[in-house]
């Protein structure tokens, strides 16, 4: 009776902030809820959650950032959570799949965006953004463009593969070897190999430190830390795979090569060396995603047997 009357619009019911890891395992579950009702709208892998939360790109993470909205008919079930990063001016709503048509969802839409607002406002700036919106989510496109936002940039690929063939071995160069990572013993050298990957701002030194939490995390396994080490122990290729054991399938976040070794196979070995731990593990469908313009991305993941199955936009609102 008490959802019935949040649902139809005449009860608010307000945010709560996140306490432990009993809600993580809550939004994992409503994750998986709306990527199994397949209706349009985009539900990430528990897998990226992890890797943002415990792998923060600042001082104290996302953790505050998190607003979650409880289910009072059930208290092993949330409504919709929510994440505002604060560093990228962006935020994410994921709603249970039965409720995003209703008065309750565009509620905390509009709940999610005011507050992301107004910390912006607060940093001064004047954009917020939202990331990973299905082109074919007719009800979350038309929400977003009634407040303003419009669609901006070449967005993100999602793209796919079924696990549920034999595996190709890829070649390597000579003297280079595929396994999984050390851990914190080799953290320089893993650290070294994304650092150089990625465009980064920060020191090295801080960089690693952050590697290093990383790796001290519940969340990291070594093992599904898979990397392309050369004769002399440096780390050229890695990438980092997350199961979900629920739902089967595999994501890979992130994925990279040191430039100066690219065009070598590597990318391809750690990655295909990855997809057979997945399989080992039960996986039975491994994902990855990257930009829409980043065509040598996409190329790899399509010779390791990725197919693009969705693409998703980027919506951007300049504030009044």
């Amino acid at each position: 009776m008490l959802l019935e009357t949040i649902l139809q619009g005449n009860m608010q019911i307000e945010p709560r902030s996140y306490r432990d890891e009993a809600d993580l395992t809550k939004m994992g579950s409503l994750l998986r809820a709306g990527s199994a009702a397949a209706n349009g709208t985009f539900y990430a892998h528990i897998g990226d959650v992890n890797w943002s939360l415990y792998y923060p790109e600042f001082e104290g993470g996302l953790w505050p950032y998190l607003s979650l909205w409880d289910d009072p008919s059930d208290p092993d079930r949330l409504l919709a959570w929510s994440l505002t990063d604060p560093n990228w001016a962006t935020f994410d709503v994921y709603v249970q799949p039965e409720f995003r048509e209703t008065l309750l969802a565009e509620k905390i839409y509009i709940w999610a965006e005011e507050h992301i607002a107004a910390i912006i406002r607060a940093a001064g700036q004047d954009k917020i953004r939202m990331n990973y919106i299905a082109e074919n989510d007719e009800i979350v496109n038309t929400r977003l463009q009634a407040r303003g936002f419009q669609c901006i940039g070449a967005g993100t690929v999602c793209m796919s593969q079924s696990l549920d063939y034999p595996l190709p071995q890829p070649g390597l160069p000579e003297g280079y070897t595929v396994r999984g990572s050390k851990g914190e013993t080799e953290v320089v050298a893993r650290a070294t190999a994304q650092y150089s990957a990625f465009t980064n701002t920060i020191p090295f030194d801080r960089y690693v430190d952050r590697f290093r939490g990383f790796m001290q995390s519940p969340v990291y396994d070594p093992e599904l830390d898979v990397v392309a080490v050369a004769p002399d122990g440096r780390i050229d290729s890695f990438c980092i795979v997350w199961l979900d054991p629920v739902t089967g399938v595999g994501l890979f976040e992130p994925v990279g090569t040191h430039p100066d070794f690219q065009r070598r196979g590597l990318g391809k070995a750690v990655m295909s060396e990855a997809l057979r731990r997945l399989k080992e593990r039960g996986m039975e469908r491994a994902i990855v995603s990257t930009n829409a313009d980043n065509t040598p991305g996409i190329k790899l993941y399509e010779a390791a047997g990725f197919h693009i199955t969705n693409r998703l936009g980027t919506y951007e609102k300049k504030l009044a």
